[in-house]
């Protein structure tokens, strides 16, 4: 059985105590971001990362991966042959979408590029991770959009199951990337104030950063309360940009995660939704849920927390609900306040007392990739 020992993240909830309390209570913290927009400057909500430390540029994340990461290695006592057998999976969305303008320039113009600032790909962040803790050279990296890190985890499960290595390191990045930003703002995809998954009213998501990692093992090298039980990942080409309203490719994805888990939808404790706030979003999922539960299980949403942290957000969220669960409680989705008609079932909006169960992991990407974990959290 492969078993999650534990995780961190850096995010817009802070330190762990201020992140526990934030989560009971329902309470968040953005800041502004301006960029221009067709000639435009727009200023929206984002959810910058609140832990200590400088992260007002935000570019080169090693440094801050290093301190998040270091403390979950002692934690275990990691000897050096233990990390030695241990791989790096790392899922990113954005990191060098900033590029795109600089270096399409530069092949217009026939000239080198002008950058502003420096960056690498996630190889690199993946080897300069090895290397400094002394782990093992297999690596891999995924830009699936929002569900690269979920998709990471999947693997890293995989490769324990094999035996190809007894340790996983799973790491989410997600920093801000203006280009990427811009975006989403020339989509109209981006809520103006607030995000407010699966409430009538909803106008769109909030983007955040986050720096997360996850450590996974098998029960014959590591015991854990926390399970990883299997999953489901799966590419729907209704769209170029996501998934069937009609929740057909999330029904399959749902389906096959707890096929593959060996767990039934009726022994699902809660649902930690995608919940991104999208109209269309919000309802592909609920309309998917519903053709795979025969009620309405308890579903939440942590994008309200942490802002959509795209390529992270299946580690970010999936460390956020692992802290919430080993404090006895699932948290209110925030800003619900209206009930969908079109959706019929509403989200989680109070606290709710819960130390263990099974739990379904929600992840889709834009793009149509879906992804499902299923975790199950046992009585010490």
């Amino acid at each position: 059985m492969i078993t999650l020992l534990g995780g961190d993240t850096f995010s817009a909830l802070g330190e762990i105590k201020q992140r526990l309390q934030s989560l009971r209570a329902g309470a968040y913290q953005t800041v502004n971001k301006s960029v221009q927009v067709f000639e435009q400057t727009k200023t929206l909500p984002y959810y910058a990362i609140q832990n200590k430390g400088d992260f007002s540029v935000l570019f080169d994340p090693i440094p801050h991966l290093i301190t998040l990461i270091e403390p979950i290695f002692e934690q275990h006592q990691l000897s050096i042959e233990q990390r030695s057998r241990c791989g790096v999976f790392l899922g990113c969305a954005a990191n060098d979408i900033s590029l795109m303008v600089p270096l399409g320039q530069s092949i217009k113009d026939g000239s080198l590029p002008q950058l502003e600032q420096q960056s690498i790909g996630n190889g690199h962040y993946a080897d300069v991770i090895s290397a400094h803790f002394g782990l093992n050279s297999f690596s891999l990296t995924y830009n699936t959009a929002c569900t690269s890190s979920s998709n990471a985890v999947l693997d890293a499960a995989t490769m324990l199951e094999s035996g190809v290595i007894d340790y996983a390191l799973v790491i989410g990045i997600e920093t801000f990337a203006p280009h990427s930003f811009e975006g989403f703002v020339s989509m109209q995809l981006l809520a103006q104030e607030q995000t407010k998954p699966f409430d009538v009213n909803r106008d769109g998501l909030l983007l955040g950063e986050a720096l997360s990692a996850v450590l996974m093992s098998r029960d014959d090298i590591c015991a854990s309360d926390w399970h990883f039980l299997g999953g489901a990942s799966e590419c729907e080409t209704h769209s170029v940009t996501g998934v069937n309203p009609d929740g057909s490719g999330i029904k399959r994805v749902l389906s096959q995660a707890l096929l593959n888990s060996q767990v039934s939808a009726s022994d699902i404790t809660a649902v930690k939704a995608h919940g991104t706030a999208s109209h269309l979003s919000d309802l592909a999922e609920v309309n998917g849920m519903k053709q795979v539960f025969n009620q309405m299980p308890i579903f939440f949403s942590l994008k309200p927390y942490i802002g959509h942290t795209l390529g992270s957000c299946g580690v970010s969220e999936l460390v956020l609900m692992m802290n919430t669960i080993d404090h006895g409680f699932i948290p209110a989705t925030p800003n619900f306040a209206a009930q969908d008609s079109e959706l019929e079932w509403q989200p989680l909006n109070v606290t709710h007392e819960c130390g263990e169960g099974f739990f379904l992991l929600n992840c889709f990407g834009f793009g149509g990739n879906n992804n499902a974990l299923v975790i199950e959290k046992v009585s010490a």
